[in-house]
């Protein structure tokens, strides 16, 4: 497996450095015991902490980045003139687009190439991978931050003591690039936590023998991963010890996805986050939603023309990072579908909860009917349908057509899938809309790692 390996086990490492990681090792421990706490202050104590991170934040980005002081100056507003998250609204709504083609507009002055490090976003709307900065200090306190989590996935692993876990990411990707950065900036005993990684290119059989051998506690990777290779293990009939925990992120699962993981035994966790944003949310111990970060990420679910929906309306997420500091977004649109939770989580967080993750804008289908579906509902749909299949991938060239490209389990027959599927969309997606279905050998993943939900035309999204 030494070929597919992109990190190492944590430990002292370069002894030259001991006494700046261990500096930095107590400052994060001590910031992880607040970080703990903060879910569960009042709403009230939550709101002001955000508060003032955002006037914070507003000031940092007048004085030092070159697009908000344009904007600001060109609309007559003052750092002064935001006191509360809806004031964000009097900035324009931003896109990948407007960042990915001047990256430095919304970077810092303040943050050089020794005070900052570089990290690629693989794109919302536009699927193209952007330039996105994080200072130095906001990416080793992210750090301690995810202790808010943390505490959440040790109580679902059951292993209070020392912990193993297995990471499944791309080599190239801001997972291991950040991971990289804590074990040379911190310390971490290996009585704590023994962390091996691997690439996601490994071949399933290696990572079954590798999770096999090492058993893991817990196991991290993209959605999109865990639902392939739990369809590989049903595909093979495969003999795993499964982990307690399969944690997922940067993608989502279907729900025929989701069933097939849990049928193994292995409890699924999520948490909601972006190269752009850090950690916006996560699940507590119900994983029914996720809990927002709102005094680090402010998040407003609004319409297609930029005003927020009622509370338990779906609408599109648009996010302002109020803790890093080299590249700054306000009011930017993710490209992610969500709900806002109209109650509180009975868990006893204060933290709002994000109802459901519709996931992205993009992987909006438009029926013949005129009706528009989340890709993920449309999965939930053909869920019985999609049991064996390894990979999925939804062609939408056009409102009302649609195409199901399936990787098939071996030895399935696929006329027979064929016309379970185009069946299936006769009956549940109204008249005139048509479905197709190719099979194909593979459906290879996006350079970050994830496989596409959907590959839509202009004239499918409108």
């Amino acid at each position: 497996m030494d070929g597919w390996v992109w990190g190492r086990e944590g430990g002292l490492g370069d002894i030259g450095r001991w006494p700046r990681r261990l500096l930095n090792t107590g400052y994060l421990g001590a910031l992880a015991a607040v970080e703990r706490r903060i879910p569960y202050w009042p709403s009230e104590r939550v709101e002001r902490l955000q508060r003032r991170r955002l006037r914070a934040i507003v000031r940092h980005a007048y004085e030092t980045v070159p697009f908000y002081r344009r904007v600001m100056d060109e609309r007559g507003l003052r750092p002064d003139s935001f006191e509360t998250v809806a004031d964000l609204a009097k900035l324009p709504l931003l896109d990948d687009a407007a960042v990915r083609t001047a990256p430095e507009q919304f970077a810092s002055t303040r943050y050089d190439d020794r005070s900052r490090r570089v990290f690629y976003s693989s794109g919302s709307l536009s699927h193209v991978r952007k330039e996105i900065y994080w200072d130095n200090a906001s990416i080793l306190r992210k750090l301690a931050r995810a202790e808010r989590d943390r505490v959440v996935l040790v109580k679902l692993a059951g292993q209070p003591g020392r912990r193993r876990q297995l990471h499944i990411y791309p080599p190239a990707g801001t997972v291991p690039a950040v991971m990289g950065i804590w074990d040379e900036q911190t310390w971490v005993s290996r009585r704590l936590v023994q962390r091996r990684a691997l690439s996601s290119a490994a071949p399933f059989p290696a990572v079954a023998v590798e999770i096999d051998t090492f058993q893991p506690h817990a196991v991290f990777s993209h959605g999109s991963y865990a639902e392939q290779f739990f369809r590989f293990l049903a595909d093979q009939d495969v003999a795993v010890a499964v982990p307690r925990v399969w944690r997922y992120g940067g993608d989502m699962l279907s729900p025929g996805g989701r069933e097939l993981i849990e049928s193994f035994g292995c409890v699924v966790y999520s948490t909601y986050q972006a190269t752009e944003t850090g950690r916006i949310g996560f699940q507590c111990e119900r994983r029914e939603g996720f809990h927002l970060n709102i005094d680090l990420c402010a998040v407003r679910i609004v319409d297609d023309s930029g005003e927020p929906v009622p509370t338990g309306e779906p609408g599109e997420v648009v996010i302002s990072n109020l803790h890093n500091r080299a590249t700054v977004l306000l009011n930017y649109r993710l490209g992610d579908r969500a709900v806002l939770a109209p109650a509180p989580c009975p868990c006893g967080r204060s933290l709002p909860l994000l109802e459901r993750l519709e996931g992205r804008a993009s992987d909006l289908i438009t029926l013949a009917d005129g009706r528009i579906l989340p890709s993920l509902a449309l999965e939930g749909l053909f869920r019985h349908e999609l049991r064996p299949t390894l990979k999925v991938q939804i062609i939408h060239p056009a409102p009302g057509d649609v195409r199901w490209r399936v990787v098939p389990f071996a030895g399935v027959d696929r006329e027979a899938l064929g016309l379970g599927l185009r069946a299936k969309g006769r009956d549940v997606l109204g008249v005139g809309t048509r479905v197709e279905v190719e099979f194909v050998d593979d459906i290879p993943p996006t350079p970050a790692g994830k496989v596409q939900r959907v590959v839509a035309s202009a004239d499918a999204r409108g």
